[in-house]
């Protein structure tokens, strides 16, 4: 597809890769030129030489979420500083569902102390399942066993990184799905 001849304008999410450490900077930049943004980022202590601080750090290092209609807005957010290029999937730009985010940001908020940030290829392939009771109810997920606990893993294509979250097995019902 090329640029002069663009697809449907609808709006979706879109994954721009950042320059090293301005992920919270673009984000800030973004909001002033009322682009809608997402950056997920979780509070972590750090440790320097004479003591102990909590600082904010995002959880996908160089990466954000915008949504725009991408053949409209793309220029304006690789002109600002901090920005590098649009992340691509199959020779598309590569997008997330909103579905998708809303179960990282459900994540981030009840199971933050046990999320785990791991390159796809590290996790072995479980079932697909939609979870049927508990905090993320409704939702279909990736699912691997680890001893009395469950491993319940989010995918998002174009940035081959997957989070998990460790959930107790008592906290949650599910279906198998077959595919």
């Amino acid at each position: 597809m090329s640029e002069t001849n663009p697809p449907i304008e609808e709006s979706a999410w879109y994954i721009v890769y950042t320059k090293p450490r301005a992920e919270k900077k673009l984000s800030e930049l973004l909001k002033k030129y009322h682009l809608e943004n997402y950056l997920p980022i979780r509070k972590e202590r750090k440790k320097w030489t004479d003591r102990f601080k909590w600082v904010h750090v995002p959880i996908l290092p160089s990466y954000i979420f915008v949504h725009i209609v991408f053949w409209r807005d793309k220029n304006k957010v690789l002109q600002l500083p901090g920005s590098h290029h649009f992340v691509f999937h199959k020779g598309q730009p590569a997008t997330v569902s909103q579905d998708d985010l809303d179960i990282l940001e459900e994540g981030l908020k009840k199971y933050a102390d046990s999320l785990t940030v791991r390159p796809e290829s590290v996790l072995e392939k479980g079932k697909m399942v939609r979870i049927i009771s508990g905090p993320l109810q409704g939702k279909t997920m990736e699912i691997l066993k680890v001893k009395n606990k469950t491993l319940v893993v989010l995918r998002i294509p174009g940035v081959e990184t997957a989070f998990s979250y460790e959930i107790k097995v008592d906290d949650l019902a599910w279906e198998e799905l077959l595919t």
